[in-house]
Order: C-alpha cells, then structure tokens, then sequence
C-alpha cells in the first residue's frame, strides 16, 4: 500500500530523510475479556481504572524503558522520535461502556482505517507507528495488537498486521505489558525482514 501523498512505506525500509515517529499504543478500542480482580495488588479493577491508571502507564513503559521496549529497533532506525501526546488524549477519553467484553472483536483492516482517520495525532509529518490495542484477554493470557504505520500528513494507512503477544508476570501493569513486549520483539526479530522484502524501494 503506498502513498499518494508526501510519504511512502518504503522510507521506512531504506535509507530516507522521512522522519518517523513512535505514536504509542491506542487502547480506546480494546476490549478486555475475562476477570481482571485476580490482581490482588490493583485493588477494585474495572474499565474506567483500567483507562485511567492503565492505559497511561502501559504507555509510559515503553518511554521509560526503552531498551527494553525496543521500539527504535524494530524498524533499525538510529532515530526514532517519540510523540504519544495524540495517543495519550485519545485514551484518556476512551468509552467505558462496552470496553468488558465475552469475546474478541476481531477488527478488519477497514475497522481500523476507520478509527485511524479521524484522529489528531499533533505530528503532522513523516511516518507514524502505533499498535492499536484489541485485546487483553485473561482466559487465553495474551494481548492482541494491531501494528500500523500511518503517513501523518493525512492518518493514510501504509501498513497494517495483526499480532498476538503472551502477557505474564507480577502485577496487573507487568502482566498485560509483557503482552506487547512480546509484539515488539516479534516485529523486530521476525516480521521486519518479510516486510524489508516485500516494501524496500526497487
């Protein structure tokens, strides 16, 4: 899928002065499947705290730790910029309402062109990544997230893939992040040379 417009996906697998940006991880879509009280240390867990504590402090992980959080090196890039305030506003206003779920949504491509287009991501430049949280479900302990890059000078979608990351660990907070840890790792260590191979400029 290429651009018509300013970027294309190929900047992100070749040498370019396009410049690229880690967004964060969108959780104002997810669903979250199963009894999440079983973290005795979170106290009374449900949607809204699970907006207000978590969504905010999954995020800042990769921020704080990024060497862990390898988001620079999924792509190889010597320079990738960090900018969630656009991610950060969108979760905090996230609906609550239908947020506890029986089952995943399995969201298409189109489902998430269409949550994507609309949204102000403050950068209007370059190439933006984000994952586009689905799921977080306790029965099957895994997160599924949606990789995309997006060419922010008009939210097009240039790459989209789905993933699923295993949580696990102490605490509510370690345990659903161990889940995109998971993710990055994938990217980085798998799917970035399918993708070097399908999208590098000929």
């Amino acid at each position: 899928m290429f651009s018509v417009q300013g970027q294309n996906i190929s900047d992100l697998f070749s040498k370019s002065d396009t410049k690229i940006y880690w967004l964060g991880i969108d959780y104002s879509h997810v669903k979250l499947i199963g009894d999440f009280t079983q973290f005795a240390e979170a106290g009374s867990v449900g949607a809204i705290t699970i907006r207000n504590k978590y969504f905010s402090g999954w995020n800042d992980l990769i921020l704080n730790e990024t060497k862990k959080y390898d988001v620079v090196g999924m792509f190889r890039k010597p320079n990738i910029y960090f900018n969630t305030n656009g991610i950060s506003t969108i979760n905090s206003n996230a609906s609550t309402e239908n947020m506890e779920a029986d089952a995943e949504p399995n969201y298409t491509n189109n489902d998430i062109q269409g949550f994507i287009r609309n949204y102000d991501f403050v950068v209007k430049e370059g190439i933006g990544l984000l994952f586009v949280a689905e799921s977080l479900n306790k029965p099957t302990e895994s997160g599924k997230y949606h990789f995309v890059a997006i060419n922010l000078i008009n939210n097009e979608v240039l790459l989209h893939d789905v993933f699923v990351g295993k949580a696990g660990g102490f605490g509510l907070r370690n345990y659903w992040a161990r889940s995109y840890y998971e993710v990055i790792n994938q990217i980085r260590d798998q799917k970035y040379r399918v993708w070097k191979k399908m999208y590098s400029a000929k």
